[in-house]
Order: structure tokens, then sequence, then C-alpha cells
């Protein structure tokens, strides 16, 4: 079970929103780089890869912090989950 919260959470959650959030921030501020680029695909260094891969988990858990607050926020302010 452990096994299967670490796949789903880790690899495709936080991996796919720190690459996506990385990928169109960097769209959005004029630099736009590739997807293979973002994950260190081409790469043979070990630690540019090291270093992609934690940027993606790093940006990857705020966003999916900030969704989380977001979504909670809404729900007690418009729909009244407090009661």
């Amino acid at each position: 079970m452990d096994l299967l919260i670490d796949l789903f959470l880790r690899r495709l959650l936080i991996n796919f929103f720190g690459k996506h959030a990385r990928f169109l921030f960097f769209k959005a501020i004029g630099k736009p780089k590739t997807m293979a680029y973002l994950t260190a695909e081409t790469s043979k260094d070990d630690y540019f890869f090291i270093s992609q891969h934690m940027s993606n988990t790093l940006v990857g858990l705020l966003v999916i912090i900030g969704l989380s607050f977001g979504i909670a926020y809404i729900g007690f302010t418009y729909f009244n989950w407090d009661q």
C-alpha cells in the first residue's frame, strides 16, 4: 500500500505539477524550456538530473499545498463545510 501511495503522490502528482508549473513559468517569463530539459531526460550529468528532479519536486509540493489550501478555502467560505 505504501508503494502505491508513493508512486501516486510523488511520481505522478508532484512531478506532473512541478514539471508543468515550471514549464508554464519559463514560458510566461519569455524563456521557454523543453520538457526534456525540465526532466533532464537527455542529460548524462547526475548533478543536473538531481537538480532538475529536486526543483520539480519542490515546485510540485508547493503547487499541491496551494491547491489544497485553495480548495479548503473555497469549501469553507462558499459551501459551509464547517457546519
